[in-house]
């Protein structure tokens, strides 16, 4: 099946490389993007062809797949456009919602039309989420968790004021707010039911975008946390503390560590991750995207069930304007 990667900046070549990763022929990956030195830069690299036109690369190409790796506020323009075609898609994670009422009406078993959800594949997020199914530290009563890393820093060959998480509606921080919200509802099981926050600029970073998305949140299984995003530490990192009934569990990615605490022997065991590999000028290991591209393709070969759903996206996102619309009123929101 002939596939068109939309968009050819670091997220389109990855997944570009996903692919390879899962067998796909370059003969049947095809780029897009408007931008042309982006599509030299994808030809000279990746060895596919490319179009700087997106109606020309479908009328040559006849997709039969669609990726699409475009900043947030493109993302209805093309997953719109594949729904009605009925071919199958997928869209990197969002920060905005539109299309999503007019994409409800479009999407059946005709096709497999899915968003990301990356970071419930990373190997020491599955280890939590196996962690906490097994019970071993009880009930979950609450949880903090804190992931930071300086925005200039995330392309480091770009200018950031230029880029679009610098920008006030595609924001990095309001970007990973949704990005991390993701994986822990998956951990607990659970939506929120509730949100209160603060969302501001605090930094003399030149941009639009608010660089601290801080939120305490309530799931419905009863769990109550704290949630907080900065764009501005100089070094990356990304902590988690779950309280538990009967125990304790910590994760702190730049350790590469868990740790965890049991009431009943009254002990803490450390369990040691082993890094996986990673892109230059990255410090995200690419397992979890490989791993996500396999379910995606295996989904459209109908080997599985893709695990994640625009529905489930969406209440993703309504937390996020839920926080926003706390920071302005004061008010702790109900979802």
């Amino acid at each position: 099946m002939n596939i068109l990667q939309i968009g050819l900046g670091s997220m389109g070549k990855r997944r570009i490389r996903n692919l390879f990763y899962n067998k796909i022929s370059p003969n049947d990956i095809y780029g897009f993007d408007p931008d042309l030195k982006k599509c030299k830069e994808t030809e000279d690299k990746y060895k596919i062809k490319t179009y700087s036109n997106f109606k020309k690369a479908v009328k040559e190409v006849n997709p039969d797949i669609y990726i699409i790796s475009t900043p947030p506020n493109l993302h209805s323009k093309y997953f719109l456009f594949a729904a009605k075609m009925k071919k199958h898609f997928f869209v990197e994670a969002t920060t905005v919602d539109k299309g999503y009422k007019e994409l409800a009406k479009l999407l059946n078993n005709k096709f497999i039309g899915v968003p990301s959800n990356t970071w419930v594949y990373f190997p020491a997020i599955k280890k939590l989420k196996k962690i906490i199914s097994e019970n071993k530290i009880g009930e979950i009563l609450s949880f903090q968790y804190h992931m930071g890393e300086y925005l200039p820093d995330w392309h480091p060959w770009d200018d950031y004021r230029k880029v679009y998480f610098a920008k006030k509606k595609t924001g990095g921080a309001r970007e990973m707010f949704v990005f991390e919200l993701i994986w822990i509802s998956d951990l607990l099981n659970s939506d929120i039911s509730k949100i209160s926050g603060l969302v501001e600029k605090v930094s003399d970073l030149e941009m639009t975008a608010d660089d601290i998305y801080s939120a305490v949140v309530k799931f419905k299984s009863g769990t109550i946390g704290n949630i907080a995003i900065d764009t501005l530490a100089r070094t990356p990192f990304r902590t988690i503390r779950f309280i538990g009934s009967t125990g304790v569990l910590d994760w702190d990615f730049t350790a590469k560590e868990i740790k965890l605490f049991q009431k009943k022997n009254n002990t803490w065991k450390s369990i040691i991750l082993i890094k996986g590999e990673s892109e230059k000028g990255y410090y995200t290991t690419e397992d979890m995207y490989r791993e996500e591209m396999s379910e995606f393709l295996n989904a459209i070969k109908g080997k599985s069930d893709y695990p994640y759903s625009f529905k489930q996206d969406h209440k993703m996102l309504k937390a996020l304007f839920a926080l926003e619309k706390s920071s302005k009123t004061g008010k702790t929101i109900s979802l």
